[in-house]
């Protein structure tokens, strides 16, 4: 009968001789031998029979097998779940026999140590030497190419990397076989056939053979992975000149214009190929709880048939763009610009849509092809065709695997920049003077009333115009459209309703560059507040913190370029805008608080922080439709009535007549700036979000995100001559990688700085004991963590409640895939809405708390912001709070 282990409770103990300390588990005792220098051999601690065990052990691992095996402890192994040890039958091992192997020493040999499998019945653990898993060569080798492929390596880069990879091959495979047949000889097994053969079995073939050249690993990658190549299509003949090789000259010929066509039918194919993204979106709901969270809790899918018969319709939403790949600056920018046709699919949920893998694209051209007559048409009519099948009540079936699906989509949104809609819908650019693709407004009225309302577009109306313009092609200037659209042939898309606008564009690459130019004027040319260059150090001193550093604003601009009548954009990108928006009033506080141009800017924030939310109660969009009436009477009183100057005068250089009196500064006058088309895209923003739910869902800025694989690809691309062709084959293999990666966003978690350590010697282990964990478990403690995209770390904040309540990250801990933030809650005094964002300070009576990366009422860390020369302390959020 074995012996008995010191106890605690019902659990048996390690036990360490040295130390002369007892350990309840493993994964303990292990961690004690990490800290604690022990010289070697190291002794076994347990009782056996009354007396010591003594046998001794050069390995820790060894050390607790034979523990666990020997003395009977339930114990958990290192890296192993809880497991029972098994029970040896009476008398396994003689008194005499365990006497001998109890003097054995373990010199690295973990086979002296072990107990056979065979002495202990069908429970005994698998020995990790004999576990070998089944690799496929070829399937391993496609991977690798596929991997390499989408890091966009030139093809020559990746021939050499194949080949030096089968060297490494030949040299283990070699090192293995002479090991192999230096033990046969030993054992004197050479001459058995069966040696022979295994012999044999370890001369490997070349696994890059099959796949060495690009057109070899395209038809793998679609005949082994379901890789979607691209279909080249007729457009039209253009006129060219080709080298006759006999007469040495130059002849006139025609040269076929082509397409390349992604088959969107196969494309879903392979999405719903990943079994977690099909779960995706069959598990996909409207909400509840009243909040606008997507496109089913707006007013647009209570019209869609073919969703109200089938809720399970996947839902396409199209964008298309133009895009450079060469340099913008050479002399080949205009017959290599592309125009992308893309699609995603918006049953996925908002974090996983925000990943560029979530983009597909549908088709790709050059740009100046298309936008001959029927261009459009032409590239669009495959797509319209496949659609028509998908909009069908019978679907189309798709054998995935063993499984039969029958599948159904629709075309349910255009999301695009204005003049991109206006291009592909058919209505005139934006210089127009019918300019709005949702109402008939005149720029006339838009400069009289910046809030002026034109007669709502309808799809009756508009085929109406269509006609009319048909008829007489003139009356395009009195409807502002052009022709009709090749998407009013998709079932369920409307032109006029189903576009909304890009608050992208229409904000951070337009509004908003107007409105802080138009201030900074205010606040250095004319009142004098501080420099142009005081404020570029500003900029460039503030603390933006981890989760804004790479949306920096850039110190670009002087005090002549701000002069300037012509100054309408900043030299800065949208994101980079988004974040100067929401820091400008901290920048400034100097300004009074009722300036009127600081109003303007604070009403612009509210607005920015409004659209750009992710979830919305129905009483936001009727307080921003406010806020943008407001928004629009203020700029309009500011800027669009004031009478326009010739230059700034010179106060120390005034006109005889005019000379003032003395030490008399003259004040250069307000700018007179006229309304544009974006601010009256604002005034449509209500409705649209009550027919589409949050309008952040629909920006183009992932779409254009998108745009960075084609520059990467051309950038090692040695091949012009059909360059639309190229470049969908290289994003086609990205799509690849994207789907065969089986990891959703939702779940990323990347660790930097990470300490092991068991949980009952965390500073923090009264709080982990709390919230549940084993206090013998192990757990990480880290220096910062990425959660679905967001860092994380010690003095940041989140949000713990929506009232709302800031938490001070103290402490972050990892395990398995959970995180848990050691936080102090600080006191959040109120909104400050000259600076739009929350006055916080320390909570005195606040104490350290728990909380878990999944109960965090919103999901993102905010840095402290601090007013310049000040010391409070702000946080601006990024959205509304609710």
């Amino acid at each position: 009968m074995a012996a008995q282990a010191a106890v605690i409770g019902n659990n048996l103990q390690m036990r360490c001789s040295a130390c002369n300390l007892s350990f309840p588990t493993a994964a303990v005792f292990s961690l004690h031998f990490r800290r604690v220098i022990h010289s070697h051999p190291i002794f076994c601690g347990q009782n056996q029979d009354q007396h010591p065990c003594g046998s001794s052990f050069y390995a820790v691992k060894s050390l607790i097998r034979h523990i666990r095996e020997t003395h009977h402890a339930r114990v958990q192994a290192p890296g192993m779940q809880g497991e029972q040890g098994h029970h040896e039958a009476p008398g396994m091992h003689g008194g005499e026999g365990h006497h001998e192997a109890g003097h054995h020493e373990d010199a690295g040999n973990n086979e002296e140590n072990m107990i056979q499998d065979g002495a202990h019945g069908g429970d005994a653990e698998e020995d990790p030497l004999l576990r070998v898993e089944n690799v496929d060569l070829g399937k391993s080798a496609a991977m690798m190419v596929l991997n390499l492929r989408q890091s966009a390596l030139t093809t020559a880069s990746i021939e050499r990397i194949q080949d030096e990879c089968y060297k490494m091959m030949i040299n283990t495979r070699n090192l293995i076989k002479g090991k192999v047949i230096d033990f046969l000889r030993d054992e004197n097994l050479i001459q058995l056939p069966s040696s022979r053969d295994l012999i044999r079995e370890l001369d490997l073939a070349n696994p890059f053979l099959p796949i060495k050249t690009l057109k070899q690993q395209l038809a793998y990658f679609a005949r082994e992975m379901g890789l979607v190549l691209p279909v080249p299509l007729f457009l039209d003949y253009r006129p060219d000149s080709r080298l006759n090789p006999e007469t040495n000259q130059y002849e006139p010929t025609q040269v076929a214009m082509t397409f390349e066509y992604i088959p969107i039918i196969e494309t879903l194919k392979l999405i719903l190929s990943n079994r977690k993204l099909r779960e995706l979106i069959e598990s996909e709901h409207p909400s509840e709880d009243g909040v606008l969270r997507s496109y089913l809790d707006g007013s647009r899918v209570k019209i869609n048939d073919l969703i109200r018969l089938f809720p399970k319709t996947i839902r396409l939403q199209l964008n298309w763009d133009d895009l450079e790949v060469v340099n913008a600056l050479g002399s080949k920018t205009t017959i290599h610009k592309l125009a992308a046709f893309y699609f995603s699919i918006q049953n996925f949920p908002q974090i996983e849509n925000s990943q560029l893998s979530s983009v597909y694209l549908l088709a790709l051209a050059y740009s100046e092809d298309i936008k001959e007559m029927k261009g459009f048409n032409k590239v669009l009519d495959p797509f319209l065709r496949d659609l028509k099948k998908l909009e069908s009540e019978e679907g189309v079936a798709l054998r995935i695997g063993d499984e039969l699906l029958q599948v159904r989509a629709t075309l349910t949104t255009l999301c695009a920049d204005t003049l991109a809609a206006h291009d592909i819908l058919g209505f005139l650019s934006p210089a127009a003077r019918h300019f709005c693709r949702v109402c008939t407004v005149s720029r006339q009225q838009l400069h009289e009333n910046c809030n002026a309302m034109g007669e709502p577009r309808t799809p009756q109306s508009h085929a109406a115009h269509i006609e009319q313009v048909k008829a007489r092609p003139a009356f395009s200037t009195e409807c502002g459209v052009k022709r009709d659209s090749p998407l009013r042939k998709a079932k369920y898309f409307s032109v006029t309703e189903d576009a909304p606008f890009d608050i992208f564009h229409d904000l951070l690459e337009g509004v908003s560059h107007l409105i802080i130019i138009l201030a900074l004027y205010t606040f250095v040319v004319r009142d004098k507040f501080f420099t142009m260059k005081q404020f570029n150090a500003r900029v460039s001193a503030f603390n933006y913190g981890v989760p804004d550093k790479k949306n920096k604003p850039s110190v670009n601009l002087t005090e002549e370029q701000l002069k300037k009548k012509t100054l309408r954009k900043l030299n800065q990108n949208g994101i980079q805008m988004w974040c100067l928006v929401r820091v400008f009033g901290l920048l400034v506080p100097e300004v009074p608080e009722n300036h009127p141009h600081l109003r303007l800017i604070n009403l612009h924030q509210e607005i920015v922080l409004t659209l750009f939310s992710r979830e919305l109660l129905p009483l936001h969009k009727d307080k921003v439709d406010d806020l943008i009436t407001e928004h629009h009477t203020l700029f309009q009183a500011l800027c669009a009535n004031v009478q326009e100057i010739d230059e700034v005068e010179e106060p120390d250089d005034p006109e005889p007549e005019e000379e003032p009196a003395e030490g008399l500064i003259l004040r250069p006058a307000a700018r007179r700036i006229k309304a544009i088309n974006k601010l009256h895209h604002m005034k449509h923003l209500k409705e649209q979000i009550e027919k589409f739910g949050p309008l952040i869902l629909y920006w183009c800025a992932r779409y254009e995100g998108r745009h960075h694989i084609f520059c990467k690809f051309a950038a090692i691309c040695c091949n012009f001559i059909n360059l639309p062709k190229t470049m969908a084959q290289m994003h086609q293999i990205s799509t690849l990688c994207g789907v065969l990666n089986d990891s959703l966003r939702s779940q990323e978690i990347e660790l930097h700085s990470s300490t092991e350590l068991t949980v009952q010697d965390c500073e923090h282990s009264d709080l982990l004991l709390a919230k549940g964990l084993e206090g013998d478990s192990v757990i990480l403690s880290v220096g910062s963590v990425v959660v679905a995209g967001e860092d994380f770390r010690p003095g940041l904040f989140v949000i713990a409640d929506t009232s709302p309540c800031f938490a001070l990250i103290q402490k972050v801990y990892v395990q398995d895939d959970q995180v848990y933030f050691v936080v102090l809650k600080w006191k959040t005094e109120e909104f400050v809405r000259r600076y739009c964002a929350y006055s916080v300070k320390p909570n005195p009576c606040s104490q350290a708390m728990l909380l878990d990366h999944k109960s965090l009422a919103k999901h993102g860390s905010y840095a402290p912001w601090n007013p310049f020369n000040q010391r409070a302390v702000f946080i601006s959020p990024r959205f509304l709070i609710f």
